[in-house]
């Protein structure tokens, strides 16, 4: 844990040693000894890693590693690098949207920081939540609360999970949360998303940099989209690449933008203008808590202290009374975090918290009407002639 204060905000930073490593890996500004020295290791597994991952993608091309078909549509949403891209956000709306267009829509997940298994969970029926956030993780029961009337199954062997979700639920689309590099499912579809300000970070791959696989890899995507696009210069120059570079692929920007504003406890309402002017403290176990404490003060809140938390990071009643304590000189009126952060807390909150959630959406603005294309596509004659006998 580190601090940083200033003249109207007090910052704590929570991180485990991996975390911390890591990120004095990227930081190209540091350079001690020590740190090149983790550089130069930090090389050598991401090479290592670029091989085996250029390896197992050649076994799928020549068909050694078996790929498994379903017998409806099925959608991956995806990214490139490691970290927050939007992935969550973006499987809701295409939920909604297949949903709305009349689909029997399924989710799903492998999970993560969940109970690690081969069977297959059933997060949500459509109807109940069946599983808590200790035994799910937390992005398949964010999915659950926010896709009533759609099935969110998770497994490590997402096959059977897909499968359950045909047959048991009879799902006519299946999208697969965070399955870009899963190509043990044959899929109709793959969206990419990407960070718009710093797509490819360094261009290294992981742990040397943020990339899963190389950049080339997009080649197996139909849709690329741009996360947390500002309209900045540099937003503007990574769309520009990205449309010369995959010119026959579609290329959509997206931003986030605050929806809800509820209780953590009672879930009541709460207008988003309720929040200006006011005293906020806040804290989020994301992959980019800054995103969301910006979209905190991008609504008129004088945000006196925030807590970043690594992402997926345990919640305990021990861990927010030590929050609230840290925060108690800054005097915070309210409390805020994300809505990822909500399903994982405890029963009990301290009761010097007073803690509203943020929802956050996926607003595509003019390029809806892009991907929706794109998705209606993907979804074949003979697909559309299995939904219409359905």
């Amino acid at each position: 844990m580190y601090q940083e204060s200033g003249p109207k905000h007090y910052r704590v930073k929570y991180g485990g040693l991996a975390e911390k490593i890591y990120g004095l890996i990227l930081a190209e500004e540091e350079q001690a000894l020590g740190i090149r020295i983790l550089r130069m290791v930090a090389t050598v597994v991401a090479w290592s890693y670029d091989k085996l991952a250029i390896f197992r993608n050649f076994l799928f091309e020549l068909r050694i590693l078996k790929v498994h078909k379903l017998s409806c549509p099925v959608i991956s949403v995806g990214n490139l690098a490691v970290g927050g891209t939007g992935k969550t956000p973006m499987v809701i709306w295409l939920a909604r949207f297949l949903s709305e267009e009349g689909w029997r829509v399924g989710v799903v997940s492998r999970g993560y920081k969940g109970e690690e298994t081969k069977r297959v969970l059933v997060v949500s029926d459509g109807r109940n939540i069946l599983a808590g956030s200790d035994i799910s993780g937390d992005e398949p029961q964010l999915l659950a609360r926010r896709l009533p009337g759609i099935p969110v199954l998770c497994s490590t062997k997402r096959a059977l999970a897909a499968e359950a979700a045909v047959e048991q639920f009879r799902c006519e689309v299946v999208i697969l949360d965070d399955g870009f590099q899963h190509r043990f499912i044959a899929r109709n579809l793959d969206v990419v998303m990407l960070d718009s300000q710093k797509p490819f970070g360094n261009g290294s791959l992981f742990p040397r940099g943020i990339l899963r696989e190389r950049t080339k890899a997009l080649t197996r995507a139909q849709a690329l989209v741009l996360s947390r696009f500002d309209g900045s210069a540099q937003a503007e120059q990574t769309h520009k690449n990205l449309v010369n570079q995959w010119p026959d692929r579609t290329v959509v920007t997206t931003t986030h933008r605050a929806t809800r504003l509820f209780g953590a406890t009672t879930q009541r309402e709460h207008p988003l203008s309720s929040v200006k002017n006011k005293r906020l403290a806040a804290f989020a176990g994301i992959s980019k808590p800054d995103d969301f404490f910006r979209t905190v003060r991008d609504l008129g809140a004088d945000l006196v202290h925030t807590a970043a938390l690594p992402d997926h990071y345990p919640l305990t009643i021990e861990l927010l009374t030590s929050l609230a304590q840290e925060a108690s000189e800054q005097k915070p009126e309210l409390w805020l975090t994300t809505e990822k952060d909500w399903v994982r807390l405890p029963d009990d909150l301290p009761a010097s918290m007073e803690l509203l959630v943020l929802a956050v959406e996926l607003d595509l603005d003019g390029d809806s009407s892009l991907l929706k294309a794109v998705v209606q596509e993907s979804l074949t004659t003979s697909n559309l002639t299995l939904k219409d006998s359905g």
